[in-house]
């Protein structure tokens, strides 16, 4: 249960964040696709890491999972500084 509310509390925010932004030209579907693929991907990312550390620190890991996230939220930041 407890993991449930920390991903919904996730994608609502990132949700919230991507509405915030001027986001002319992408549907409400693909915002809502994006804050859905992108919190999945750091809540499970962080879950797995945290059953099965092996030899990434937390901060390689905030590093790399940060570097995903950047990569592929740029349409929208790029569109938004247009």
């Amino acid at each position: 249960m407890f993991e449930n509310a920390m991903y919904q509390g996730l994608h609502r925010l990132l949700l919230k964040r991507l509405n915030e932004v001027d986001t002319q030209g992408f549907l409400q579907e693909k915002l809502e696709t994006t804050a859905l693929v992108i919190s999945w991907g750091i809540f499970g990312s962080a879950l797995q890491w945290s059953r099965n550390p092996q030899d990434r620190s937390v901060e390689t890991m905030f590093e790399e999972v940060i570097e995903v996230i950047s990569v592929n939220l740029a349409p929208f930041w790029e569109q938004t500084t247009s």
